[in-house]
């Protein structure tokens, strides 16, 4: 089974590379967040016309989070329920015999700043919410966590530290989350140190590899991973995101 993650930044922008990128990577199950629409203005029949299931967790210009998958999808579970507000930031369901999570964690902005603080207390509530789900099911939980895990996960340690997606503060909470029994899969097999997924459109950041790792897709002990990759040349298309996916093939 070969499952993605992606952060596609507006999903009618990049519609027909959604499409090439399944087709060409022959991904069974994808996680997207900022979708950027309504669940009304979500592409419901391009994608099951081509045999996926869907299940979207839609906002207005901002936001937004779906899964789209070959298999069956069961046992849906809304963000709303979980984090008490109106942000559309995560989705769980029954795929395949693995309880599969898709997550758009909070940019935060500024250290310091109310935001900021929001985006710890997201972090919180999720690490309560997994803290069940994790221990009994056979989990993946892919997404935008806008949070390096170390030092190796930025391209310029000095020039980040201390900041937003970089600081003490969220770096905890994520050892907290990977604590609950979750594996950091590319940085458990890697040989590489600069695994990056992102890279801000401005400058020559993409050019020149000034990336942060702040995409993951991370699973459970008990799920049996074969392989990964990254997906470079999604970041080489004309108007990409300004993410890459990536990719996890799992046993069934």
């Amino acid at each position: 089974m070969r499952i993605a993650t992606w952060n596609v930044n507006s999903i009618r922008v990049r519609l027909q590379q959604i499409l090439e990128f399944i087709k060409q990577y022959k991904v069974d199950t994808l996680l997207m967040q900022e979708i950027k629409c309504t669940n009304e203005l979500f592409p419901y029949k391009i994608f099951e016309s081509i045999g996926f299931n869907c299940v979207v967790y839609g906002q207005k210009s901002y936001n937004g989070v779906s899964i789209i998958s070959k298999y069956q999808i069961n046992d849906i579970h809304f963000g709303n329920s979980i984090f008490n507000n109106d942000e559309a930031r995560y989705i769980d369901a029954l795929i395949n015999g693995l309880r599969t999570a898709c997550v758009y964690v909070p940019n935060g902005q500024e250290v310091g700043i109310p935001y900021y603080f929001y985006k710890l207390e997201f972090l919180d509530t999720l690490i309560e919410y997994l803290s069940k789900m994790v221990p009994s099911e056979r989990t993946i939980l892919g997404g935008d966590f806008n949070v390096t895990r170390s030092d190796i996960d930025v391209w310029n340690p000095q020039l980040w530290h201390g900041k937003n997606c970089c600081s003490d503060a969220e770096r905890k909470k994520f050892q907290v989350l990977l604590d609950l029994g979750l594996r950091d899969i590319p940085r458990e097999i890697s040989n590489s140190r600069e695994i990056f997924t992102w890279w801000d459109y401005r400058r020559q950041d993409f050019k020149f590899n000034c990336g942060l790792r702040l995409d993951y897709i991370l699973t459970s002990e008990n799920v049996d991973v074969l392989s990964w990759q990254r997906c470079i040349k999604m970041r080489q298309l004309p108007r990409p995101s300004d993410h890459i996916p990536i990719i996890m093939d799992i046993k069934d």
